[in-house]
């Protein structure tokens, strides 16, 4: 009778079974979508809808989490992208999955945009109410509260600064002639463009929008300072109290 030999297959012609693949993890499925996402974005950026170019953003807040279903919920939202980035922190937050990273995400690609816009207006040798326009919409457009933001210019039209003179409230900033006054002086300027939002979306001025700007006009003229212009800007539109007319607003 002979010993079974060591190694050898069972009778009948039996196979080894196979050996056990597991099946890739959670975080493995979501590198993968990620990249598949990336690699379309990069071939094509214009042919990804919008929830998936915010999924992608949403991808540099959670690492580690699959964002489809939170970018699609904050588009139902607030409509768009753009909505999306002007919401206040609280009301993102009724949103499900949102949280202090995403307003700290958003905050930060609205002040990119802003100081694109703002560098390649810098780079300009004189401004026209265009570039100023585009400035503004770019920096007050999707702002939460009420601001006032100067552009000082020399007597070529050329920039000298462009800040922000007061924050104020969701309906309401205070300004006084005197400090326009004393900021022209102090950068030598020889005219000025204000620009204030809206928050509220009404791009017509109130009754001391006109009353301010008119006090702003006469100090400046008394001291050879030029108003060039005073706007108020709304996500849609803006509007020239010193032409009191709706005026152009350039498009990215």
């Amino acid at each position: 009778m002979c010993a079974k030999r060591k190694g050898l297959l069972p009778s009948g012609g039996d196979s080894p079974l196979p050996e056990h693949t597991p099946s890739p993890s959670d975080a493995e499925l979501r590198q993968g979508h990620r990249a598949r996402l990336r690699q379309r974005f990069l071939a094509d950026p214009a042919a990804l809808p919008d929830y998936e170019v915010l999924e992608l953003l949403l991808g540099h807040v959670y690492l580690r989490r699959d964002n489809k279903q939170l970018a699609k919920r904050l588009l139902r939202r607030f409509g768009s992208i753009a909505g999306v980035l002007a919401a206040s922190d609280s009301e993102r937050r009724l949103v499900e999955g949102c949280g202090e990273a995403v307003d700290s995400f958003c905050a930060l690609m609205r002040e990119i945009i802003a100081r694109s816009a703002q560098s390649a207006v810098q780079r300009k040798q004189a401004l026209d109410i265009a570039d100023i326009l585009r400035m503004g919409r770019e920096r007050l457009g999707l702002s939460r509260d009420e601001e006032v933001w100067a552009v000082l210019l020399d007597k070529q039209n050329r920039l000298l600064t462009y800040s922000r003179i007061r924050h104020g409230s969701f309906d309401r900033v205070e300004l006084e002639p005197l400090e326009l006054v004393s900021l022209m002086l102090r950068h030598k300027a020889s005219s000025i463009v204000l620009m204030h939002n809206h928050p509220g979306g009404s791009f017509r001025p109130s009754l001391a929008d006109r009353e301010l700007t008119g006090r702003i006009d006469a100090a400046l003229k008394h001291l050879g300072l030029h108003l060039h212009d005073h706007v108020i800007i709304t996500p849609e539109q803006c509007f020239s109290i010193t032409l009191d007319r709706c005026i152009d607003q350039p498009r990215p």
